[in-house]
């Protein structure tokens, strides 16, 4: 899925592409800029647009408009992606070299891998299913308040070194020590300095660890779009969490509507940079 990422392996001289979505049909329809496929179904409105790529996932924003006199169960759950490809470009004779994409120029996947000397990953071969929020949700909040509890922990061992450093600093006021007694007095000291040191830079780790999973536990309960049951004219949007799978040019997402789907498409495009 990080397909892209390996064109930096290939030759100095490859290209380098521009990964986005869009609706497969243009539909005029736009939410804070992105444009929106749409989809109807039992009188229930799906809209769907693409807001951005994770390091491992695809990220959709779903709307969902209930104009009917029954109530909806809205799962992110239960969406799904199939992942399609246009064929392969003829390969060149032996002597004729394929030629290279001009830059600006919107290549399928079969043409910048055959651009970047790299093979073309297999498509998935099931339709994959978005995240489910509410383990993660779960999951983050956990692993965060176990950092925190880390972070918060009194380090005796750290103490008792501190403690025994200061000890033999105090036992040798007033005395004449010989070499060996000054090279273990250092030893004792030292020692509780690289400790302390490497056991502070720890616990900071910890705490940044716990506010970053925190951060993103709580994006997710304010952004994610959580299983929702929508009265009777009520509507709710919420962002859609994908594998993401850079190899495709187009993807068929099934919107869940009662107990259907419906399809909505979007071709994913590469521009030459």
């Amino acid at each position: 899925m990080r397909w892209l990422a390996l064109a930096g392996l290939a030759s100095a001289c490859a290209p380098t592409y521009q990964l986005g979505l869009k609706p497969a049909t243009p539909t005029g329809l736009y939410a804070e800029g992105r444009e929106q496929a749409q989809a109807v179904a039992d009188s229930v409105e799906v809209r769907l647009s693409f807001v951005c790529y994770e390091p491992t996932r695809v990220v959709f924003e779903a709307e969902y408009r209930n104009p009917t006199r029954r109530s909806l169960v809205v799962d992110p759950a239960a969406f799904k992606y199939e992942a399609n490809r246009m064929p392969a470009p003829a390969a060149p004779g032996r002597k004729a070299k394929r030629p290279k994409p001009l830059p600006g120029a919107e290549v399928t996947a079969a043409v910048a891998a055959a651009s970047m000397s790299l093979p073309l990953p297999p498509l998935p071969p099931q339709a994959v299913a978005a995240f489910d929020p509410e383990p993660e949700i779960t999951t983050l909040r956990e692993r965060a308040e176990k950092a925190a509890r880390k972070a918060a922990r009194i380090d005796w061992l750290g103490l008792a070194l501190g403690a025994a450093s200061l000890a033999t600093d105090v036992a040798s006021i007033g005395k004449k020590e010989t070499e060996a007694q000054y090279q273990r007095r250092a030893a004792i000291h030292d020692a509780a300095v690289t400790y302390n040191v490497l056991s502070t830079a720890v616990k900071i780790e910890q705490a940044v660890a716990s506010e970053v999973m925190h951060q993103r536990a709580a994006m997710l309960e304010e952004y994610a779009l959580r299983k929702v049951t929508l009265a009777p004219g009520e509507q709710v949007r919420g962002y859609l969490y994908f594998p993401r799978y850079d190899a495709a040019d187009g993807f068929v997402l099934k919107a869940p509507v009662g107990s259907g789907v419906v399809p909505l498409e979007f071709a994913q495009v590469r521009k030459r940079l």
